[in-house]
């Protein structure tokens, strides 16, 4: 409110010095008096301490008599106090689930429904905090709401202006490994993560509180490397953390005009204490987009694949797993995909591997609004076969910067 106010008073000063006349009763106010409303508005907007502006006063002149420092001071625009404000966005997620599988059939997952019943799901609420502290570093806060509590999902520091093609980001982050873990839920192009990933890297990913330096090669593509060091919790361990050091090459090349190609390598090691903890996770990514150039239609082919060993295990007895997706976007407003997901089954599915092809239908009416329909078909050790289904709605309100591809 205060952005407008300001820009409307802005817009009003530089309105022709020769104001027409006062109009008659009844008539729209003159540039001088819509210039003064504005004055008193953005007055009460930013309280008694504010700066006057240019041949304005903001606060009442002292009485006769009074001490001639109480008047407000003259010629300053508070435009500084207008650009601390961060940018703040509310992103809402919500949907309706339901599938036929018991819930010890389910874990480990990030989402775990009742049986045979349509359950309504607030699955998060993000609010973000986006701003630049400074010339050389920008801040980040997103913390997140769901039916178990708030959670600081990410808040760091990001350098703007070191040489050598250097970044350092440091604070509460996601692990630069793989693609798919690093995107916040409203990136996701299903509801739902692949259950590959959620059992081999983390629920949301792999994360923590730590830093991460990064290296833009100067070659004629792009090629980034990371080197992290962070104290995680793998998997679904919960509160249980480990002192985690992580690495991951990442090139995109462009193939031609409406081709480009991206494959990325990531290593992460963990200092593991107990026979159960993890040692070592790799994974590899690729990601194909074909697009037309006249329009806004194109075609991702994308896959990862995952590595992990545990500390009592030799590099042979590690589980492995990942996940294949096309998606179609046919215009602006629709996109349709699928995904094969290939996890290793767990708890009362398992032993043995679970896999699951998911079907996916997304409309947008709006870059603020988008609804999703993801049916899956489960297919468990031993021949248990699944249906699931996910209808999720999803919007936006203020302004949200970009999140890294």
């Amino acid at each position: 409110m205060v952005k407008f106010l300001l820009l409307s008073l802005l817009a009003a000063q530089a309105a022709p010095a020769s104001a027409p006349a006062v109009p008659p009763d009844g008539a729209a106010p003159s540039a001088e008096e819509e210039r003064k409303r504005l004055e008193e508005r953005i007055a009460k907007e930013l309280g008694p301490d504010a700066q006057a502006f240019p041949g304005a006063t903001l606060n009442p002149a002292p009485a006769a008599g009074a001490d001639a420092q109480a008047a407000p001071a003259r010629g300053g625009i508070p435009v500084g106090r207008l650009l601390l404000i961060p940018d703040i966005a509310v992103v809402v997620d919500g949907a309706l689930g339901f599938t036929n599988l018991r819930p010890d059939q389910q874990v480990p997952a990030a989402l775990v429904l009742p049986q045979h019943r349509l359950e309504p799901l607030l699955q998060e609420v993000e609010l973000a905090f986006q701003a630049t502290v400074d010339p050389y570093v920008r801040g980040d806060v997103f913390l997140t709401f769901s039916s178990e509590g708030v959670e600081v999902e990410e808040a760091y520091l990001t350098t703007l202006s070191l040489p050598w093609g250097l970044q350092v980001k440091a604070g509460k982050i996601y692990s630069p490994f793989g693609r798919t873990g690093q995107l916040h839920r409203h990136q996701w192009t299903f509801v739902e993560q692949p259950l590959s990933m959620q059992r081999l890297e983390g629920a949301e990913g792999l994360g923590g509180a730590g830093g991460d330096v990064a290296w833009l090669a100067p070659l004629p593509w792009f090629a980034e490397l990371h080197l992290a060091y962070q104290a995680t919790a793998p998997g679904f361990a919960g509160d249980v953390t480990q002192l985690t050091g992580v690495a991951r090459l990442v090139q995109y090349v462009e193939l031609s005009e409406g081709a480009t190609l991206g494959v990325g390598l990531s290593w992460a090691t963990f200092q593991s204490e107990l026979p159960d903890q993890w040692k070592n996770l790799a994974g590899a990514d690729l990601y194909l987009k074909l697009r037309d150039p006249a329009s806004r239609a194109y075609w991702v082919l994308q896959g990862e694949v995952y590595g992990r060993q545990l500390a009592a295990q030799v590099l042979g007895e590690g589980r492995w797993g990942g996940y294949g997706q096309v998606v179609w976007r046919v215009d602006r407003q629709w996109d349709v995909g699928v995904r094969y997901d290939h996890a290793p089954a767990e708890g009362a599915a398992g032993p043995g591997t679970q896999q699951t092809w998911t079907a996916h239908a997304g409309y947008s009416p709006s870059e603020f609004f988008r609804v999703r329909l993801d049916p899956s078909l489960v297919q468990l050790p031993r021949g248990v076969t699944g249906f699931q289904v996910l209808a999720s709605f999803e919007f936006t309100l203020g302004v949200h910067g970009a999140h890294p591809f």
